[in-house]
């Protein structure tokens, strides 16, 4: 029986190991984009983001943009005229809505003096980039690469590597059941191992085996109480910064002005 419950293990392994193949062959393409319209960066600067983009990119595996421009004015698309807008509908445009991707904007001149900083996220990238995340990102951009001190290279690419540390890669479909049956396989083993070992051992359906003949007397007997039960509700999670774009797609995503 134990021989048969093994082989059906390996089997079930060599199954899953071949379904893997069309899988990673079909894997989704992701695209990147830096479209620095308000000639913050040099060349190399844009060489070397860009290569930080493909590389967060296919870490995160999502569509991501960084976006640059003078002001809010001038786009190839219709919003409605804020940060936010601009950059869900300058998602939409170049990646279509709903798909899994982050576009970073930045606005020199947002119409009241101040410069804007924004991440708008769409698809399961809302829920990978929570807003504490995306918030800690931008402290530590605005606190230790101010543009102001290092320019605006060292600010966006800190950014870019802070969504990589944030964002967890999206794990295919077939690695929890395999890890499933990795740890099922590994402790049959174990109990094949501990079965033969205890060959020379017979259950017993009772204590009595155990006790030494006249030596336990209970004079005494009380009800303990041994343990409780408690009961846990989740507590609702805020989703206050997912919202609909003039475009019609659904995006989270956060910003500051500086």
């Amino acid at each position: 029986m134990t021989k048969r419950i093994v082989a059906a293990f390996f089997a079930v392994i060599l199954i899953l190991s071949a379904a893997m193949l069309p899988v990673s062959a079909a894997e989704a393409t992701y695209l990147t984009k830096l479209d620095d319209a308000a000639q913050v960066l040099s060349d190399s600067e844009r060489s070397a983001l860009q290569s930080t983009i493909n590389e967060v990119s296919e870490a995160c595996k999502c569509n991501l943009a960084f976006v640059t421009v003078k002001d809010l004015n001038g786009a190839s698309f219709s919003h409605n005229g804020t940060t936010r807008d601009y950059a869900d509908v300058y998602y939409e445009t170049n990646f279509g809505k709903n798909t899994d991707g982050i576009v970073v904007l930045l606005v020199l001149n947002n119409g009241k003096g101040k410069r804007d900083i924004y991440i708008s996220t769409s698809g399961k990238c809302i829920k990978r980039l929570s807003d504490s995340e995306r918030e800690a990102i931008f402290d530590d951009a605005l606190d230790h690469h101010s543009p102001d001190s290092k320019g605006y290279y060292d600010f966006l690419n800190n950014i870019a590597q802070g969504i990589k540390k944030a964002v967890p890669p999206h794990l295919k479909w077939y690695m929890l059941p395999l890890a499933f049956l990795i740890g099922f396989g590994i402790a049959m083993l174990i109990l094949m191992f501990m079965k033969k070992q205890l060959k020379s051992v017979e259950m017993q359906h009772g204590a009595v085996s155990y006790v030494r003949p006249g030596s336990m007397n209970v004079t005494a007997s009380r009800d303990s109480y041994l343990y409780s039960t408690v009961s846990r509700t989740a507590r609702p999670k805020n989703n206050s910064s997912s919202h609909t774009s003039s475009g019609g797609g659904t995006h989270g995503g956060g910003g500051r002005s500086f």
